[in-house]
């Protein structure tokens, strides 16, 4: 899968509550990575990485293989402790497991 990276965007699954009722929460970006392993040009995202969306909540799946930094390296589509996911990651750099 695409590795997730510094920026890319998250779905958050959390409703908003709004004066018309919830809606889905907004896409989120992460926002702590690691700052020694770049991808691309920007830091790779791991597992326990937060994004900010309706509150910071951390990426809670990822590569069973791949460490980054001692740490599980986070992909395209795992999941969040909010129960949304990453949603892009850099095409070019696959990350396994």
């Amino acid at each position: 899968m695409p590795q997730h990276r510094l920026g890319d965007p998250v779905v958050c699954a959390l409703c908003v509550p709004t004066p018309a009722g919830p809606v889905p929460g907004p896409s989120a970006t992460a926002f702590v990575c690691a700052v020694m392993t770049l991808v691309a040009g920007k830091p790779a995202a791991r597992i326990g990485d937060n994004h900010v969306g309706v509150g910071p909540h951390p990426l809670v799946k990822g590569s069973a293989t791949v460490l980054i930094q001692s740490m599980p390296a986070s992909r395209m589509l795992d999941s969040c402790g909010c129960g949304g996911m990453a949603v892009l990651g850099e095409l070019t750099v696959l990350t396994g497991g």
